[in-house]
C-alpha cells in the first residue's frame, strides 16, 4: 500500500507539539507548585522587604535556618496571618536582649544583624530572654519599632512558634536566581519545539491535499478501435 504524502512529517509534528508544550508549560507547572507569591502588607520587614513588595516563598520548606526570612502561621498567638518576619533563635538557642544593649545575644554571643533598621535591634524597648523549646522558634521583624512578633507574646511559650507554622521561606536572588534562568532556557527550547511542529504540521496537510498526477498509460477494461 502506498504511503501517503506528509504521513513522516505529521507523525514528526505531533511529537514535537507534544514534547514542546511539555516543555514551554512544565516550567511553570513547577514555579507555581514550589513558590507561592506573598504580598507584605506591613512595615514590619522595613528595610529587607518594602510595603508592597511581593515575595516568591518556597512552599513546603525542608530545614529552617538562623536568619531565614519566612511567611508563618501565627495561629498560636491568636492571630490570623500568614505573616513575615526572619528566625533570630532555634530549639536549643538561648536569645537575649536588655535594654541599653547594642546587640541581642545568641548563646551568650552579640547577634551580628546588618538588616535591622536604623541598626537598632532593641527598638520597641521590650527586654527578654527566652530559651527556646526544641521544634520551636523565635521570630522578629527587622523594623524593631513596629513589628508584632515573639517580643510580644510572652504567654505563648515564651512567645516561640513552632517549626511547622513556617509555611514558606525566602530562598533570596542568589539562590534561586540560576533556578529561574534554567527554567527560562527550558522554556524558551519548548517554545521553539513548538513553532517547528507547527511548521512540519502545515506542511503535512499541504502535503496531503496535493492531488496526485494523472497515471499515464493504457486504461484496463476498454476497447480500442483502430479507424478504417
Amino acid at each position: 500500500m502506498a504511503r501517503r504524502p506528509g504521513r513522516r512529517r505529521g507523525i514528526w509534528a505531533i511529537a514535537l507539539l507534544v514534547l514542546g508544550v511539555a516543555l514551554a508549560a512544565g516550567p511553570y507547572a513547577y514555579m507555581f507548585g514550589r513558590f507561592t507569591p506573598v504580598k507584605q502588607f506591613g512595615e514590619g520587614m522595613l528595610p529587607t522587604v518594602p510595603v508592597g513588595e511581593v515575595l516568591a516563598m518556597e512552599r513546603n520548606p525542608g530545614e529552617v535556618r538562623h536568619g531565614d526570612v519566612i511567611t508563618y502561621d501565627p495561629a498560636d498567638w491568636g492571630l490570623d496571618g500568614p505573616f513575615i518576619g526572619r528566625v533570630v533563635a532555634l530549639g536549643g538557642d538561648h536569645i537575649s536582649y536588655a535594654m541599653g544593649d547594642r546587640t541581642l545575644t545568641l548563646n551568650g554571643k552579640p547577634l551580628d544583624e546588618p538588616y535591622v533598621r536604623d541598626g537598632d535591634p532593641g527598638a520597641g524597648g521590650v527586654s527578654f530572654a527566652v530559651s527556646v523549646p526544641q521544634g520551636r522558634m523565635f521570630v522578629l521583624g527587622d523594623n524593631r519599632g513596629n513589628s508584632a512578633d515573639s517580643r510580644f507574646h510572652p504567654e505563648t511559650r515564651a512567645g516561640t512558634l513552632p517549626v511547622s507554622a513556617v509555611t514558606g521561606i525566602d530562598a533570596g536572588l542568589d539562590e534561586a536566581a540560576p533556578l529561574v534562568i534554567a527554567l527560562s532556557l527550558i522554556s524558551l527550547a519548548g517554545a521553539g519545539l513548538l513553532l517547528t511542529g507547527l511548521g512540519l504540521g502545515i506542511a503535512s496537510l499541504v502535503a496531503r491535499r496535493r492531488r496526485p498526477a494523472e497515471a499515464q498509460g493504457p486504461v484496463w477494461g476498454t476497447t480500442q478501435v483502430d479507424a478504417p
